[in-house]
């Protein structure tokens, strides 16, 4: 019994240090936890700096379209 608590501790307390914002190059990389609609477990998303600025300017677009046409998406 004790062989297995050893380890399980060991890897509780490793894994405890971790931050998960750690990345090999400073790149703009960034990971963040994100609850998602309906769920509680919240999900983790890794983006770089040019996926979050393209996000940012759809989701400005998306918003501008609403306000003045009264649409959320465009008619393809």
């Amino acid at each position: 019994m004790k062989y297995i608590i050893v380890p399980a501790i060991a890897l509780s307390i490793s894994a405890c240090s971790s931050t998960g914002n750690t990345t090999a190059k400073n790149d703009g990389y960034k990971c963040e936890q994100v609850k998602t609609l309906g769920s509680s477990i919240p999900k983790k998303r890794c983006t770089t700096a040019e996926q979050r600025r393209a996000i940012r300017e759809d989701s400005q677009d998306a918003l501008r379209n609403h306000q003045t046409k009264g649409v959320l998406s465009e008619a393809r």
